[in-house]
């Protein structure tokens, strides 16, 4: 691999407790029960439109819910309202994370970001955790009209690499980054201890599983 491409929430940082404290947040603003850590973990990993969209769906029970909906669409707005201050008061990286990236890039290897994140909060948190500088690319996710699985991040950010998908992989921890790579091509790498929700990291398919990101130190995908 010449080209190491990472997801954010679930993958480098652990997010969810910032996720989650907001999301409820949100929801008591509009008189609804919130979702709570644990199953907030098993919502996050398509952007913030589709979180809110499934805590929605959880809360009222009506399955058919969409961001169409004036409820979700006002929703949406207060969650990103509640999560702006405290988008990285609690949420932590995961262990090995910074030796990860520093040792690729003293590798010579390519390392860039692609999360389906909004790019306000990507640019709020970069600099928290020392990693502003680290990256060759950065996508967020509303930085073009699809995010993950659609394979277009993914090849953008190789464009801006200058990298081809077969020297190249995503690491992730979710159906979309899996949809995502096997769509652009490039190899995938699935984490164990993301937020996955109902998919099975172990059978879905990935071309490899990890359960430490230091293990992508020890063999190349």
């Amino acid at each position: 691999m010449q080209a190491y491409l990472f997801d954010f929430d679930g993958t480098l940082v652990d997010s969810a407790p910032d996720l989650t404290r907001a999301l409820d947040l949100a929801l008591g603003r509009a008189g609804l029960p919130g979702v709570g850590l644990e199953l907030g973990k098993q919502m996050v990993g398509h952007g913030a439109g589709r979180l809110v969209e499934r805590a929605v769906r959880h809360v009222t029970g009506e399955s058919n819910v969409t961001m169409d909906s004036p409820l979700c669409r006002l929703l949406l707005s207060v969650f990103l309202e509640e999560y702006e201050p405290l988008c990285a008061e609690t949420s932590v990286l995961y262990p090995g994370a910074i030796q990860v990236i520093q040792t690729l890039k003293e590798q010579g290897k390519q390392v860039g970001l692609v999360t389906n994140k909004p790019r306000r909060f990507v640019d709020l948190m970069l600099p928290a955790f020392d990693l502003h500088e680290v990256f060759d690319s950065i996508v967020a996710g509303d930085d073009l009209p699809t995010k993950k699985p659609e394979p277009d991040m993914v090849h953008h950010a190789l464009s801006e690499l200058g990298a081809v998908p077969q020297s190249a992989c995503l690491v992730g921890d979710s159906q979309a980054d899996l949809g995502a790579a096997k769509a652009s091509g490039v190899a995938s790498i699935l984490v164990s201890f993301g937020y996955a929700g109902d998919l099975d990291v172990h059978t879905a398919g990935a071309d490899r599983v990890i359960h430490e990101l230091t293990e992508l130190l020890i063999n190349d995908a």
